[in-house]
């Protein structure tokens, strides 16, 4: 009798039947995370705020000779006073500017035009963009795709500071729970790689913090001298926008070109050569040498990154981009390099 037309056994059967429900399980669990996408980024988030705290904790721990938790609070009391002044101080200031600012727009752009028009290359490019129709400062704010999500962003915000907190009161108890998922034999390697990655982060938000207090040093100083309104909250929202390499910087020019446009074309031009010299520079000499002492990321894998993390996690994902980049590169180094093809290798 032909073999090919024999009954299967009824272990073979059993078998295929618990492949397809492994197959199916797995499907299952991969569309919940696709579900939870928002959650596991806010998460990890969360993880980032806790390296802060917990590295900006340890200092005050050591030399104060208080408990981890006790610093902790000192820290993140300290970083929302910083908050609540930074506001306090310039909020009012940058509300009243701006809103004198969405009424000066039009007569700015028409200052703008008529500067132009002085130059012959300035009328070649007038003569490219046509002529449009000079848009109110009511016009440009409806166009802003801000009110909607504003409140929600906020309260997203206030979750992965908590989120934090709650990491950096008791890391141990969490990176323990999730070790124990693991299998027993692995686990050691799992809470390796954890370390690995927590370190590989905290090197780069060192160097990211240096990076970003240089770019805010430079581009306040050079608002302040060429005469630019609050070149100080300029500053720091130039220097908080280095978080998200390249996209951050660039769409941080806006605001101090606007101002400046508000007293003068001149004025706008020389806060855009300001912009441009200190994001040269960090581009090209300082972020380069900090990413080289803190992790190796190319600039081609950190764009796509922030690319692809923005398209699957949204604007968490694209703000969140490098330092997931960061823990991936360690992971993918460890799991995959070393623990399989090394492995393979060596076998």
């Amino acid at each position: 009798m032909d073999q090919h037309n024999q009954p299967q056994p009824p272990d073979s059967i059993g078998d295929f039947t618990r492949k397809v429900l492994a197959g199916a399980l797995i499907v299952a669990v991969l569309v919940a995370i696709w579900q939870i996408n928002q959650v596991l980024v806010l998460g990890f988030g969360g993880i980032v705020v806790a390296v802060i705290l917990r590295n900006m904790s340890a200092p005050i721990a050591r030399y104060m000779r208080v408990s981890d938790h006790v610093a902790l609070l000192i820290t993140t009391l300290g970083l929302l006073g910083l908050a609540v002044a930074f506001f306090a101080v310039f909020g009012a200031l940058a509300v009243g500017q701006f809103s004198a600012l969405l009424n000066e727009i039009p007569g700015a752009i028409a200052s703008g035009r008529h500067w132009l028009q002085s130059y012959t290359e300035g009328r070649w490019f007038l003569a490219l963009l046509g002529n449009t129709q000079v848009p109110s400062g009511e016009t440009l704010l409806q166009a802003l795709p801000l009110a909607g999500g504003v409140v929600g962003g906020m309260g997203e915000a206030l979750l992965v500071l908590l989120i934090g907190i709650y990491l950096a009161a008791d890391p141990t108890t969490y990176v323990r729970g999730v070790v124990r998922l693991f299998p027993p034999g692995r686990r050691v390697r799992i809470g390796h790689m954890m370390d690995a990655m927590a370190a590989a982060l905290r090197k780069w938000l060192i160097g990211m913090a240096f990076d970003m207090l240089f770019v805010g040093v430079v581009t306040g100083l050079g608002l302040w001298i060429v005469g630019v309104p609050l070149p100080f909250a300029l500053a720091v929202l130039t220097g908080v926008s280095v978080f998200v390499p390249y996209i951050g910087p660039a769409t941080a020019t806006v605001p101090g070109v606007l101002l400046a446009l508000s007293v003068s074309p001149t004025l706008a031009l020389y806060a855009a050569i300001v912009y441009a010299v200190a994001l040269t520079i960090e581009g090209n000499i300082t972020q380069p040498m900090l990413q080289r002492w803190a992790v190796s990321l190319s600039p081609v894998v950190n764009l796509l990154a922030i690319v692809a993390f923005g398209i699957i996690f949204g604007l968490w994902g694209a703000v969140l981009a490098t330092p997931l980049a960061v823990a991936l590169s360690v992971f993918v180094r460890m799991a995959y390099i070393e623990d399989v093809l090394e492995a393979r290798s060596r076998g």
